[in-house]
């Protein structure tokens, strides 16, 4: 088995005190490239033998800034040149071109805004504008961490990112904030990982938080649902945001963001089938007769959508976070109608609360929703009814005989 050789060496110069490149020289099977590093440093200021970057007495002072600047630019350089080589070993075959190719890419895109600018531009490009919106919002808040300071991405290690879990904390936001910066920049490294620009490193989040705690659950009884229903509206924005919220809880708690670029196309037969913009799962829903009527209602708009939400002229992220804002105001009105605060995600939670009450399992739940996992449905749930275990704890303390029959039965 052949090994790579690596040196960084210092052109000479017959001229004393001029300053010449630095460049790396890779040897590989007897074959010899080398490549230039953007670094001009005199014979005093660099030690051959060590491969080091020296700092002389006589530096002025702002020549011993630079210095101790290209300094550590120096060792991140060296650290990627390190991690290309290792992961080209890890795959078998290469040549020392490839090598060279690798650490030009990297040295190209490794900038830690850079990559997650350009990854910006790729989720935008597949219509993944929130997820879009999330590595913006991630890298603003890391970047005010590091007070602007640019790093690689091979830079992010466990230290760092306990230095960035605590300056979040200590600055106020709340630990479900907090595992949603450190999760988001958990898919950003897991990308740099897929396009081989770091290296692959199993527990480098486990000392950080990552969990969701429970919060204030986001659903309503049942009765504000009828409620809403029963509301003799004089406004047609009103109506219509009453509309749109009851259609999300007849449409197993359909996100907002689905609902609003549902068009006719999406009616098939007596189902509605569409594509999460969240995840990409196609869900099919049965037309209820509750939700044909509301559709009917809104029949004779134009444009392609099945409501009124999203304009013809401004059907795109901009449109929708203008339609979001437009909708969640007026629910506010209309929470004070009934008696409680409403916006677009109680729909959605409200649903997967009443499932669960009427003994619903949790994994058809999950399935209805379309969610991923069991765990993301549970964060929906909320004890709409406490009279069960109001009548568990008179069991218990009065002794009394417990004949409960479940509410809901699975038929296969």
């Amino acid at each position: 088995m052949y090994n790579v050789s690596v040196k960084v060496k210092r052109r000479k110069s017959i001229e004393a005190g001029k300053r010449m490149p630095l460049y790396v020289q890779i040897i590989y099977r007897r074959e010899v490239r080398k490549m230039a590093l953007p670094y001009q440093l005199s014979e005093e200021e660099w030690d051959g033998g060590r491969e080091e970057i020296n700092i002389p007495g006589e530096s002025t002072s702002e020549r011993s800034k630079e210095l101790y600047a290209i300094r550590e630019q120096f060792s991140r350089d060296c650290r990627t040149v390190r991690s290309v080589i290792y992961l080209k070993e890890k795959k078998g075959s290469f040549t020392p071109d490839e090598i060279v190719e690798a650490c030009k890419e990297r040295f190209a895109v490794a900038n830690l805004t850079k990559y997650v600018e350009k990854q910006i531009c790729v989720l935008q490009g597949e219509g993944k504008d929130e997820t879009a919106r999330h590595y913006q919002s991630t890298l603003n808040a890391f970047m005010h961490f590091r007070g602007g300071c640019e790093l690689r991405l091979d830079e992010i290690d466990a230290p760092l990112l306990k230095e960035f879990e605590t300056y979040l904390f200590s600055s106020g936001v709340c630990a479900n904030t907090v595992s949603f910066y450190l999760r988001v920049l958990r898919a950003i490294r897991n990308r740099a990982v897929r396009d081989n620009l770091v290296e692959a490193i199993p527990q480098l989040f486990s000392n950080v938080h990552t969990g969701i705690e429970k919060t204030r659950k986001r659903a309503v009884q049942e009765n504000v649902i009828l409620g809403l229903v029963a509301l003799q509206l004089l406004s047609p924005a009103l109506q219509l945001a009453r509309d749109l919220f009851l259609f999300s809880y007849y449409a197993r708690g359909m996100a907002f963001v689905d609902l609003a670029h549902l068009t006719r196309k999406n009616i098939v037969g007596d189902k509605i089938v569409y594509i999460r913009r969240k995840t990409g799962q196609e869900l099919q829903i049965r037309l209820l007769p509750e939700m044909r009527r509301l559709i009917a209602r809104y029949q004779y708009v134009s444009g392609p959508f099945l409501f009124p939400v999203l304009t013809g002229s401004r059907p795109d992220y901009i449109g929708y976070q203008s339609a979001l804002r437009v909708q969640n105001k007026r629910l506010k009105k209309l929470g004070k109608l009934v008696g409680t605060d409403l916006s677009t995600y109680i729909a959605r939670h409200t649903w997967a609360s009443v499932a669960a009450q009427k003994g619903i399992p949790e994994e058809l739940i999950s399935q209805g929703m379309g969610h991923e996992s069991v765990k993301t449905t549970r964060i929906y749930m909320a004890l709409l009814d406490t009279s069960r275990v109001d009548r568990a704890n008179e069991i218990v303390i009065h002794k009394r005989n417990c004949k409960s029959k479940p509410v809901y039965k699975v038929v296969l």
